[in-house]
């Protein structure tokens, strides 16, 4: 890595990285939210259906992205030190530890996938759909697994381009599958479409065949990377130096996320039990709707943790704090606009995915809530990106448990089952704990520990 001294220079570099995933993230989320319509269509049942199960897979998933880390921040030290078999034994490592976590989530879901939506408070008409729903999802999660890693290897390499490539063919090839697999065959000026009537369990179908090919060419792809190119051939025993890191980075990472999924699990298990089936069908679309605003924060941090692990290993303290300065900046302003949007606009974009008109009422009210703090959530995920560049992985994990188990869900248990706040109650907790996690994670990087933490001190 090239060690640049101008802020201009440092600009270039950022939002070239950031760009294609912040674009990646957009048409991502807008074919979410063509799936959540399509599947809205089917009423209150088919959304709460998908709803039940999303925060036991965010949970998984997030897990998954902590292998990620373990293995994307190393890749980031090797290129910025310029050494590159190191980088190509850290992917085939990679690939092996994304196959084992894979197959070990599959198993465990498939076993849970019977009882989880029921201890969630789905409803009786419910249930069955969304039981069958995260079991296909899960029977293909090594494939999910292969996707999240290597998408996580691509960035920190400084490739941004390629996963926002293939993602966009998974994500239409979701939506086209959609189309065909939801809905009965039926006639549309004229023609004779074709269609399964499958319902949830046919989105759930769709969703799978998307990941498969995702994660079949996120590994394909980092696998053929120029200079970085490496094949299975060379060895993939593992290495215990690079396991031993691996954990290091990569655990505490897994931990925050499954802290935090689990609040997000307690969450819908509190709407799920003491709300209506409308109030969880508001909840998910409100859920869904919210990601448009943290789009951008999400693309910027991919390129934080890359730049600040490649600044960390070429040894210059100046280019890792400036990076985590300025995607800070960035990732808050822009989600401060995107926030007033979303503010702005929340009752049509509820209505793009249920014409209920007490869902609908509900999940705009939701949005207005969260939209206040929007900015605060971006700059916790852009500097929670740095710090993980910079060695500081321990503390992200403390701000999450603190943040969702001593703020969130006890004020969200007294704003719903104390004050009677409904659906708005959650989501104001909510608020409140995006607001600390952002505070608290600035705070962080302004104090400078991970300088000592990555060996860049003085």
């Amino acid at each position: 890595m090239t060690v640049l001294t101008g802020q201009g220079e440092r600009m270039r570099t950022l939002w070239h990285l950031s760009w294609p995933a912040i674009i990646e993230q957009v048409l991502g989320t807008m074919v979410s939210y063509v799936d959540a319509a399509m599947v809205g269509v089917l009423g209150a049942v088919g959304s709460a259906a998908v709803s039940v199960n999303s925060p036991p897979i965010w949970m998984l998933n997030g897990i998954l992205a902590g292998v990620g880390v373990g293995y994307s921040v190393q890749v980031s030290n090797a290129v910025g030190a310029d050494d590159p078999m190191r980088v190509q034994k850290i992917i085939r490592q990679a690939f092996f530890a994304a196959l084992v976590c894979g197959l070990l989530a599959c198993g465990l879901y498939e076993v849970l996938g019977g009882y989880l939506p029921r201890w969630l408070g789905a409803k009786p008409e419910v249930l069955p759909h969304a039981v069958h729903y995260i079991r296909i999802y899960c029977a293909v999660m090594p494939f999910n697994a292969l996707l999240i890693v290597f998408s996580a290897v691509l960035r920190c390499m400084g490739n941004t381009k390629t996963p926002l490539l293939f993602n966009t063919a998974a994500n239409l090839t979701n939506m086209l599958l959609n189309f065909f697999l939801i809905y009965p065959t039926r006639e549309w000026g004229g023609i004779t479409i074709p269609g399964a009537g499958w319902g949830v369990e046919g989105a759930a179908l769709a969703t799978a065949g998307s990941i498969v090919c995702a994660g079949s060419l996120a590994a394909l792809a980092a696998f053929r990377q120029g200079r970085y190119a490496t094949s299975l051939r060379e060895g993939f025993y593992p290495d215990r130096a690079i396991v031993r890191r691996a954990f290091y980075l990569g655990l505490p990472s897994a931990m925050e996320r499954a802290v935090v999924n689990l609040g997000q699990i307690a969450m819908t298990a509190l709407v799920g039990h003491a709300l209506t089936t409308a109030a969880l069908a508001a909840n998910n679309i409100a859920t869904t709707a919210e990601g448009l605003c943290y789009l951008p924060a999400y693309g910027i941090g991919y390129a934080a943790i890359a730049l600040v692990g490649q600044s960390v290993g070429a040894g210059s303290r100046e280019d890792a704090k400036a990076y985590g300065d300025l995607t800070g900046l960035l990732g808050f302003f822009l989600c401060l606009v995107t926030g007033t949007a979303l503010f702005v606009f929340a009752t049509p974009l509820a209505a793009l995915f249920n014409s209920d008109a007490q869902v609908v009422a509900e999940a705009a009210l939701a949005l207005r809530v969260v939209a206040f703090s929007e900015p605060f959530f971006a700059l916790s995920i852009v500097l929670t990106n740095a710090l993980r560049g910079a060695d500081d992985v321990k503390f992200p994990m403390v701000v999450g448990l603190v943040c969702m188990w001593a703020v969130r869900v006890p004020l969200a248990c007294l704003f719903v089952l104390r004050l009677g706040w409904g659906l708005s109650g959650v989501w104001c907790a909510m608020s409140l704990d995006l607001v600390c996690r952002g505070v608290l994670c600035g705070v962080r990087w302004r104090k400078g520990k991970w300088m000592n933490l990555s060996g860049l001190a003085a």
